[in-house]
Parts: C-alpha cells; sequence; structure tokens
C-alpha cells in the first residue's frame, strides 16, 4: 500500500515536471516492495533521461520483479545496441519477441542485426523479412538496407537492389542515405556487367 501510494506520488512529480523528487518517491516505492516491477521501470526511464548508468540496473530489476513485463526490455536492448553489446541485444529482443510474437519493426530490425553481428545470417534474414512485413509505413528502412546486405553477400544483387531502392525512398537525409546511394550505383554497375542468367 505504501509503495503504491509513494509511486502514484511520483508520478504526479513527473507529470509536474519535478524529476528529482519523482525519482526520490520512487526509490523509496521499491524500498517498500522491490517486487515492484512498473516502480524499478519508471526509475530506470527517469534514470536514462538523465543519462545515468543505473538505468539498465532499474531495467533489470523490473524484469526480475516481473519476468512478463514487456517494457523494460526495449530500453535494454536500445542500451545495448548503443554499446554494441550484441548477445545482449539478441538475448533481450528474443525474451521480448517470446512475450510479445508480434513484435515491432524496431524489434525485428535490432534482432537482425544482432544476428548478423554474432554471423548468424540465416536468422538474421528471417527477422530481415519479419521487420519488414511488419513495417507498410517504412518507418525502419535500415531493415531494407540490412536485407540488401544479406542477398548481395547471397549473389542475389537484383533482391538485393530492389530493397536498396526501397531504402533510398524513405531513409532521412545523411550519411546513411548516402550510403545507400553508392551502394546502388555499385550494384547497379555489378548487374549490368552480370551475364544474363540463363
Amino acid at each position: 500500500k505504501d509503495a503504491v501510494k509513494a509511486y502514484e506520488k511520483a508520478r504526479g512529480e513527473w507529470a509536474e515536471n519535478k524529476p528529482e523528487k519523482a525519482q526520490k518517491d520512487l526509490q523509496k516505492a521499491v524500498q517498500i516492495d522491490p517486487q515492484f516491477a512498473e516502480a524499478w521501470y519508471q526509475l530506470g526511464k527517469l534514470q536514462e533521461v538523465q543519462k545515468s548508468p543505473d538505468a539498465a540496473n532499474s531495467f533489470q530489476k523490473s524484469i526480475a520483479a516481473d519476468p512478463k513485463f514487456v517494457p523494460p526490455y526495449e530500453h535494454l536492448v536500445s542500451t545495448a545496441a548503443q554499446a554494441e553489446k550484441w548477445q545482449d541485444v539478441l538475448d533481450n529482443t528474443n525474451k521480448e519477441l517470446q512475450l510479445n510474437p508480434a513484435g515491432s519493426p524496431r524489434l525485428f530490425y535490432l534482432n537482425a542485426v544482432a544476428n548478423m553481428k554474432l554471423g548468424k545470417t540465416d536468422a538474421a534474414e528471417e527477422s530481415c523479412k519479419k521487420a519488414i512485413a511488419a513495417d507498410p509505413g517504412h518507418t525502419e528502412p535500415n531493415a531494407e538496407q540490412l536485407y540488401a546486405v544479406i542477398l548481395a553477400n547471397k549473389q542475389d544483387l537484383p533482391g538485393a537492389l530492389e530493397h536498396l531502392r526501397v531504402a533510398a525512398k524513405y531513409l532521412p537525409p545523411g550519411p546513411n542515405a548516402d550510403l545507400v546511394k553508392k551502394q546502388i550505383a555499385q550494384l547497379e554497375s555489378a548487374t549490368a556487367t552480370q551475364p544474363p542468367s540463363k
């Protein structure tokens, strides 16, 4: 009861833009009830905004308190991806997909990247396909680019080219979009010199 009271108080303080007070009350809530998954999660989010290294620990404790609570996994995945800890990314995306098989384009994409980085190309390809299928609005065009790389490695240059062109359409201007344009040019010249398949 006291833990819930502290948690509710913290939510009000966060809404009023008083993060220090909210953090104190969330810490009080998890002290009273160490199994309060939602309070650990909200504490982790607050710490994440403050760029605190304690955020990952709070998300871990949220999961330990309730392994079926999905939201903390997303944050752990993002943190691990930024740190290029690909095994952690793979483990956490797999756990999240077990709990929520519908996933999201971003979740499937990060799962594909982790698989690719760890040399699991077939699993990466499957996740790329799922990311693209779950993303009719092309919110994660990097999945198209990654799938193109996989297809190019398999010598399916026309398929790779098709996915790169889709990625180029939806990527915001910047280094990644420039890279895709270069990849398209390289593949176009490679397919032009390729003998026609019989």
